[in-house]
């Protein structure tokens, strides 16, 4: 018998660990470019301040080392991997947003954990600092059950799913794939199927996936062994 777990991480639940810093003050796009340090072995996140990312465009080298990347046209936010050895190396993605803008995205690889990286905007000053406020009581009582309801793929009254058309992407490492979406007043949920095609296990955090406008995160399996699969459920107050 196979039991699913969630582990399960809420903006609500480490308000105090914002306040003493707990997430990391966004990145600040200079002359149309910004550097960013990412895990070389395990999948980060990338977010634009304000805006979608809806193109990512690169060009790699076919006997090299890959970057992997994938945008979520709903959420505007980007997913990135390597494959290959990457040590030393710089990656040069240029992704475009819904307000025109153009930022070139200097990746390099290392030996830290994954991350979700903020990016702000040239020209624009930082106007998210903390999460969302509650709205009223019962608020992370919703919050809680909204992400069990994705977990365990229900729907109830006011709430609706759509099933992504989402082939994935691909590669020696990584396949992520969009599930679908989930909606109700006031939320959004999105959840990824993500699978590990490498020969060594990998670990994939929920806390990455927390940025300012992501209310909660889970994951139904921390620890990837190849050929292993997990669900990855991203829960945000809708725009």
């Amino acid at each position: 018998m196979t039991i699913k777990t969630l582990t399960f991480v809420s903006v609500l639940a480490i308000t105090a660990g914002i306040a003493s810093g707990a997430f990391a003050d966004p990145l600040r796009v200079k002359s149309g470019s910004v550097d960013i340090d990412l895990s070389a072995n395990q999948m980060s996140r990338i977010v634009i301040q304000g805006e979608k990312i809806t193109a990512v465009r690169s060009l790699d080298d076919p006997s090299g080392p890959q970057v992997l990347t994938q945008n979520d046209q709903a959420t505007g936010d980007l997913f990135v991997g390597f494959d290959g050895e990457t040590a030393g190396r710089t990656f040069s993605v240029f992704a475009t947003t819904d307000q025109g803008d153009t930022i070139q995205l200097l990746l390099h690889p290392g030996d830290g954990p994954a991350r979700t990286v903020e990016i702000l905007p040239e020209g624009k000053t930082n106007d998210k600092v903390a999460a969302p406020a509650l709205r009223s009581n019962g608020y992370a009582e919703t919050v809680t059950a909204f992400m069990k309801l994705m977990f365990n793929n229900q729907v109830t009254d006011g709430v609706t799913y759509e099933p992504a058309d989402d082939k994935g992407q691909v590669s020696d490492r990584l396949n992520i794939r969009t599930v679908g979406y989930y909606r109700a007043s006031g939320l959004r949920g999105i959840v990824l199927f993500i699978t590990n095609r490498d020969t060594v296990p990998r670990t994939l955090k929920a806390e990455q996936f927390l940025v300012a406008h992501v209310i909660a995160a889970g994951v139904s399996n921390e620890m990837l062994d190849p050929g292993a699969s997990t669900r990855v459920y991203i829960e945000e107050e809708a725009q």
